[in-house]
């Protein structure tokens, strides 16, 4: 067991505040994301054993993050959230919460076993030991809490919990790497929410009564207490949470076999498309879920790129939460294969343009404009599939000095089953990590038909 001993909570504030106190109205889709704060985690390993006061030293972080603050005046604001759900973000300079911790009795290897590169480890020992401190769920208090904990061994597991509303994978990225560079950002952060916007006054009029989207996985008219479904943390079984690592090799052969077969629409399977799929198929074979029973596959799409030819390339560095959650059905008529999976997955987000999003933005806030009834139209837990992917933001490209690259990135704890998220891609060979919890009889039967690496 780690024990973890807390120093007492500071607050960061911006080393040069902005004169623009303009409160900041965010959009809805990012309103919507009350729910889901993000919590990530980074381990750093001092291999070098340095002193604590040489290996990421405290003044150090502390100094370098009022900086950069400076360049995400917001994150160090205060939220105010309207009757219907709204959020406004007020530049208060209040500062973010930076918590340092000790762990005396544990080393890395206790939450990272340095074993094999190939071989899986258990969230266990990361999943209860502390290592976070969370932001409120409620939109009240401090925007962002960072806990840095320091191990036995000197070395460092630095977290990093925000709200959703500001951080999608690719915003904490742009936050974390300007923060380790002690550098101003490169290239700086754009926060114009305007392109996503309807830009006519005639489309603006025709919000109240649009109807959902497609593909759109929220729902504005079912009831309240369907969604009770996401408030089963407490499983009657026992979850294990694991990581598991694929490498290039194992990666091409999924790749080349989701390819199989594509029809003229579809120029090319990606490695994501490929793995999704799969790991559909291992999850779906575990679980003894049947594929042809209206089951629904779930995705967050980053829809920046979609706005770069009709605004600009800055687009693509907008500061904020921008991932679009996205939904489509497996036919029930025939059983999947993973290249029909591949591609109902490709074509979900690869359909995706610059007037869907804007639609999907603006149904969010459709009708009587209440946020708060924006419904997940699935069921995760029990039947359908979830996929996070974090590949290809360099969230492993952050590098404190002399602490070198973080050994390895990402959820501060994973409690569910079935969902499983895709960590960024390792530099140096574009092989990945993911991670998935499964009850125990399903994880059991998954090890027992060896599902997981049947294209090693």
């Amino acid at each position: 067991m780690a024990t973890i001993i807390k120093q007492p909570s500071i607050t960061i504030k911006c080393s040069n505040p902005t004169k623009n106190v303009e409160p900041i109205v965010c959009m809805a889709v990012e309103s919507n994301t009350k729910q889901w704060p993000t919590n990530m985690i980074w381990f750093y390993s001092n291999t070098a054993n340095l002193s604590k006061d040489n290996f990421m030293p405290s003044n150090h972080l502390q100094t370098t993050l009022s900086d950069t603050l400076n360049y995400f005046p917001m994150l160090a604001g205060r939220i105010i959230e309207d009757e219907k759900g709204n959020v406004t973000v007020h530049l208060t300079n209040e500062g973010v919460l930076y918590t340092e911790a000790e762990c005396p009795n544990q080393t890395m290897d206790y939450f990272i076993p340095r074993t094999l590169s190939d071989e899986e480890f258990d969230y266990e020992h990361i999943n209860t030991s502390n290592l976070v401190l969370k932001v409120n769920n409620d939109w009240t208090g401090p925007c962002v809490s960072i806990l840095v904990t320091r191990l036995k061994c000197n070395s460092v597991i630095l977290s990093i919990s925000g709200f959703h509303c500001f951080f999608d994978p690719h915003a904490m990225s742009h936050f974390i790497n300007t923060w380790a560079s002690a550098k101003p950002p490169e290239p700086m952060p754009m926060f114009d929410k305007t392109f996503v916007l309807y830009p006519t006054e005639e489309q603006r009029r025709c919000i109240s009564s649009l109807t959902r989207p497609k593909d759109c996985v929220f729902n504005r008219d079912i009831n309240q207490s369907s969604d009770s479904r996401f408030a089963e943390a407490q499983q009657q079984q026992r979850v294990i949470c694991k990581v598991y690592f694929f490498s290039t090799d194992e990666l091409k052969n999924l790749k080349k076999e989701a390819s199989k077969s594509l029809p003229e629409s579809i120029d090319y399977i990606s490695t994501y498309d490929a793995l999704y799929a799969h790991m559909i198929l291992v999850i779906a074979q575990a679980t003894q879920t049947s594929l042809t029973d209206n089951i629904k596959i779930l995705q967050s799409f980053n829809g920046r790129s979609r706005f770069v030819s009709s605004c600009s390339p800055a687009v693509l560095n907008y500061f904020g939460s921008f991932p679009f959650w996205l939904y489509g059905k497996i036919p029930s008529d025939r059983e999947p294969t993973l290249s029909s999976l591949a591609q109902i997955i490709h074509e979900m987000y690869s359909k995706q343009t610059e007037h869907s999003l804007r639609d999907y933005n603006a149904y969010l806030m459709s009708g009587d404009g209440d946020i708060k009834k924006n419904l997940v139209d699935a069921d995760l837990f029990n039947r359908d599939f979830h996929c996070a992917s974090w590949r290809k933001v360099n969230l492993l490209g952050a590098k404190f000095g002399n602490s070198g690259y973080p050994i390895y990135n990402g959820p501060t704890d994973v409690l569910y089953p079935r969902y499983f998220e895709v960590m960024d891609a390792h530099v140096n060979d574009e092989s990945i990590n993911i991670i998935l919890g499964l009850r125990e009889q399903d994880y059991e039967r998954m090890i027992q038909q060896n599902l997981i690496h049947k294209y090693r």
